[in-house]
């Protein structure tokens, strides 16, 4: 038995005559219900470090299984390989590219779609649920990602991601070039992000229709379209990470421990 995410579920009736974009739109709508999180990530490396870097890697198979059994999800670089993953197979042409943030060069990633002559951003990290036109000449065409407006804006032939919430304004999130991105280069960038700052603390984010949840630390922040509530979890931070992403507990506290021994072998 499959589970919702594998190519074939795309070649059903309901798809087969599904305009490229059509279809594009329905895996993304699909895909992004995964998380971003990096409790999984953690947990992996703390286990399996090892000498070879390839074994920390979780491939696309690990992403859905640890999604359809336990609702986890994965980061920027597994979310995206496992993207291209599904629509590889469906003859939907795409490339890695890398972004720059304020933490420092390379270290996010997405892809580029190639539908009809047009670039699209595909961004699973960010949890995407449409592609973003990449459109020449200084214009800037914005779309709905379920609960935030982002758009992208041409500067010095570099493109800059915006995104939008009535409660947190316009903010700047990073920049890219719309150059194709080896898969070679792809995993070296991806094996140099477990040696990042964000891996120095639990993170997870998760969007919806209604609201956006996101975790970090001792910070969680649950956003809805009429209000923002920001609460403090230092003292039982695995029960409020249950009740409002779903993941068990017993997989929060092996994340911490996991990322405390992590710190602890950096001493």
């Amino acid at each position: 038995m499959r589970g919702l995410f594998h190519p074939k579920n795309y070649h059903s009736s309901a798809f087969s005559s599904a305009e490229p974009m059509n279809l594009l739109r329905a895996v993304l709508s699909d895909f992004s219900a995964i998380p971003y999180e990096n409790l999984t990530k953690i947990i992996k490396f703390a286990r399996q470090g090892g000498s070879d870097p390839r074994e920390i890697l979780r491939h696309p198979r690990e992403v859905f299984e640890d999604h359809e059994r336990y609702g986890l999800g994965g980061t920027c670089f597994s979310l995206t390989y496992a993207l291209k993953s599904l629509l590889d197979p469906l003859g939907i042409p795409t490339f890695y590219i890398t972004a720059d943030m304020k933490p420092g060069k390379n270290v996010h990633c997405a892809l580029i779609a190639e539908l009809s002559g047009a670039k699209y951003l595909v961004d699973p990290g960010y949890l995407f649920s449409e592609p973003l036109p990449l459109l020449n000449g200084g214009r800037k065409k914005g779309t709905s990602q379920k609960f935030v407006f982002a758009a992208l804006e041409q500067r010095e032939s570099r493109w800059n991601l915006l995104t939008f919430h009535p409660s947190a304004g316009m903010r700047w999130r990073y920049v890219f070039d719309d150059v194709p991105v080896s898969e070679n280069e792809f995993f070296q960038y991806w094996q140099a992000s477990f040696f990042a700052k964000s891996m120095n603390h639990l993170c997870i984010s998760r969007v919806s229709e209604d609201r956006q949840a996101f975790f970090a630390g001792d910070f969680m922040r649950v956003t809805t379209p009429v209000s923002k509530t920001n609460i403090n979890v230092k003292m039982e931070a695995h029960k409020k990470v249950r009740e409002v992403f779903g993941i068990e507990e017993k997989i929060f506290f092996e994340a911490r421990e996991a990322l405390e021994s992590l710190r602890s072998s950096k001493v």
